[in-house]
């Protein structure tokens, strides 16, 4: 399944910059995160992973140092890709 997760920080999340991306290397490494993007104002990040369900998600998540040191806050969505909500031709 794919999930959309989108993290709100809630504090100053710079003393965790180098190890997050680090981990978000593994993750991307491991084929769990397929996309990720930073909010233009440094407020949080978009992510596209890639999980069995939402509990493994949650794992995962919480292997992030900005989870780790309560530093951000996640928005969780299952999404799907457009082809497989594509309506049947009538």
């Amino acid at each position: 399944m794919k999930y959309l997760a989108v993290s709100t920080n809630t504090k100053d999340v710079s003393a965790f910059a180098v190890e997050e991306y680090q981990r978000a290397m593994e993750l991307r490494a491991d084929g769990i995160l397929t996309d990720a993007w930073l909010k233009s104002d440094f407020s949080g990040a978009v992510l596209v992973l890639e999980c069995a369900d939402k509990d493994e998600l949650t794992a995962i998540l919480n292997t992030l140092p900005i989870v780790i040191h309560d530093a951000s806050t996640f928005a969780i969505t299952e999404i799907i890709d457009l082809d497989s909500a594509r309506p049947g031709i009538a």
